[in-house]
């Protein structure tokens, strides 16, 4: 389970189950996040990858890449 760890400035979350939808962007009007910021944490509260494909997720370039070349088999632990 993750969650959205929004950075400083920005709105919180409508609620704590809220993932950004596929293809969401921030409010360019928001501030640009931290250098190296960390979109998502684990259920401990510790900073995770995120779920594929999401907005901030470590592996979401792994997503475009399966769909120029679908040959690729994607694995996420």
């Amino acid at each position: 389970m993750y969650r959205f760890n929004p950075p400083p400035d920005w709105p919180e979350p409508p609620s704590d189950t809220w993932r950004p939808p596929l293809g969401w962007e921030p409010d360019p009007a928001w501030p640009d996040a931290p250098e190296d910021w960390g979109f998502w944490v684990g259920r401990s509260g510790r900073p995770a990858s995120g779920p594929i494909g999401a907005f901030g997720a470590v592996d979401a370039g792994r997503v475009e890449l399966a769909i120029v070349d679908p040959a690729l088999v994607l694995m996420h632990s």
